[in-house]
């Protein structure tokens, strides 16, 4: 099925008319190391642009005066130090988060003992993929949200038959594990469990930009806060990520694309929805 402008309103989280930032979606994203700042605030700003009402980093310390000073509206603990998810409604885990044993411990927990929507992306992908069976013991939905290669790692197939077997591979991969599967790329590919699977029509040559997915965690992870299934946040988030994508383009040309401008744009794609 193609992903259409009446999918997104119909599914659109509404915001309560007596919502307070908690009731609005509060979402935790564990992200950014050193020399990856940036990934970290992208991811932020990018779920609060879509609607979380809250947005908790858990970051390096040694990032922290760079996301602090940089993106201020976030709140931030330390990664390492105990997390409250109590009054969390969604997790993300892996933009820019870098690899090591302290922190595939962290994801591994996360899918095994929260039960809160996790999304896993980039570096968490890159570590799930060394300890692929633990999604048979997850407690938790679970969306990934893969680019080809990463996708090469999570299966062990080669990268060139994935591109040329999207479809297939992102659905059989769903169907095995249990989860939904956004498999990036030119007409993204979005699969779950029960064998549904959605064609991304938005987006174009300018979503090709370092940080492009990192925003495309935030703005699913907050869908996912706001009540959204994990499987409709994905769909709608590729959506919103690509129009938000489009329109910045149209303005800037898609050669000078950002993904700062794709955040910015996000509220002009809100509007269209």
């Amino acid at each position: 099925m193609i992903t259409d402008l009446s999918f997104v309103r119909a599914n659109l989280p509404k915001i309560r008319e007596d919502a307070n930032k908690y009731t609005k979606g509060y979402t935790v994203i564990f992200a950014g190391s050193e020399f990856m700042a940036g990934a970290a605030i992208l991811c932020g700003k990018a779920a609060l642009r879509s609607g979380a009402g809250i947005v908790r980093l858990v970051v390096d310390k040694s990032i922290y005066p760079i996301c602090g000073s940089s993106f201020p509206e976030a709140v931030y603990s330390a990664f390492g130090s105990e997390i409250d998810l109590s009054k969390a409604k969604a997790v993300a885990f892996g933009c820019g988060v870098g690899q090591s044993e302290e922190k595939a411990k962290v994801l591994l927990s996360l899918i095994t003992e929260n039960t809160l929507p996790l999304l896993i992306d980039a570096d968490g992908i890159n570590m799930l993929s060394k300890h692929i069976n633990v999604l048979k013991d997850k407690k938790c939905p679970i969306v990934l949200t893969p680019h080809e290669g990463e996708m090469a790692r999570l299966t062990g197939l080669a990268a060139e038959y994935i591109r040329n077997n999207r479809l297939k591979v992102a659905s059989d991969f769903a169907k095995s594990y249990g989860v939904t599967l956004l498999l990036k790329g030119k007409d993204t590919v979005i699969a779950n469990e029960k064998g549904e699977v959605f064609i991304n029509p938005t987006g174009g040559k300018a979503l090709a930009t370092a940080g492009s997915g990192d925003v495309l965690s935030g703005v699913i992870a907050a869908f996912m806060a706001q009540g959204a299934s994990p499987f409709d946040s994905a769909v709608m988030g590729a959506y919103i990520h690509g129009l938000s994508g489009d329109l910045a383009a149209k303005d800037k040309g898609e050669r000078s694309v950002i993904a700062r401008d794709i955040i910015e744009y996000l509220s002009e794609a809100f509007k269209e929805c």
